[in-house]
C-alpha cells in the first residue's frame, strides 16, 4: 500500500483522525524544529515552539485547503508562529543566549581542536549576524536559504507577492554580509 499523500492525511486529521495527524508530525518533525531553533535562537525555545506550532497547526486544520499543497501552508503557520512567540519573546527578554543548531553540533565533533573551535565561532558569529535580523527578515532568510523554498513558495508561504519576498531576501542578505565581512573583504552587491 501506498503511503498517503501529505494532502490526505491533513483532511483526515481535520476530520478527527489524530493517527493521521501523527504521521504529519513525524514526517515534519525535524524540518519545523529546524525553522524553530532558527528564529529562537536556542534549543529549548525551539522546543517550545515546535510544540507550540502543532498545536497551532492542529487548531487550524479546519482552515486547510486539500486541493493546495500543504507544505507551504504548514509553513506559513509555522512561520507566523514564530513571528508571534519571537514578538512576546522580545517584550519579555531583551536578548536571548545564541546557540547551534544539532546539525552543526553534529559536524563540530569532527576534526582538530583547532578546526572544531574556529567552526563554532564562525557559526556563532553567523547566528549572531541572524539575530540582528528584524523577525520578518530572518524567517525569509532561514525559509528560503535552510528551507531551499524559492521564492514563489515564499510568497505562499508569507503572503506576499514575489517581489516583495524577492526584495527581503536581497536586504537580508546585504545586512548579513555587512555583519559579517569586515570592511577591506565587503563585496559590491
Amino acid at each position: 500500500m501506498l503511503p498517503l499523500s501529505d494532502e490526505v492525511l491533513a483532511s483526515r486529521a481535520a476530520a478527527g483522525k489524530i493517527e493521521c495527524f501523527e504521521e504529519l508530525l513525524a514526517r515534519y518533525r525535524v524540518r519545523v524544529y529546524r525553522l524553530c531553533y532558527r528564529m529562537a535562537g536556542n534549543a529549548e525555545d525551539a522546543e517550545d515552539w515546535t510544540q507550540e506550532c502543532f498545536v497551532r497547526v492542529y487548531q487550524q486544520l479546519s482552515r486547510y485547503n486539500p486541493e493546495r499543497p500543504f507544505t507551504p501552508w504548514l509553513m506559513r503557520v509555522v512561520a507566523n508562529t514564530c513571528i508571534s512567540l519571537s514578538k512576546a519573546r522580545t517584550r519579555r527578554d531583551s536578548r536571548v543566549q545564541v546557540g547551534l543548531t544539532t546539525e552543526m553540533e553534529q559536524g563540530s565533533s569532527e576534526g582538530d581542536p583547532l578546526h572544531r573551535t574556529l567552526a563554532n565561532a564562525e557559526r556563532q558569529e553567523i547566528q549572531e549576524a541572524l539575530d540582528t535580523l528584524s523577525p520578518l527578515a530572518r524567517q525569509t532568510l532561514v525559509l528560503w536559504a535552510q528551507e531551499d523554498l524559492t521564492f514563489r513558495e515564499l510568497g505562499e508561504v508569507l503572503g506576499a507577492p514575489l517581489p516583495t519576498v524577492s526584495a527581503r531576501v536581497q536586504r537580508a542578505l546585504l545586512h548579513l554580509r555587512a555583519r559579517l565581512l569586515p570592511d577591506n573583504k565587503k563585496v559590491k552587491p
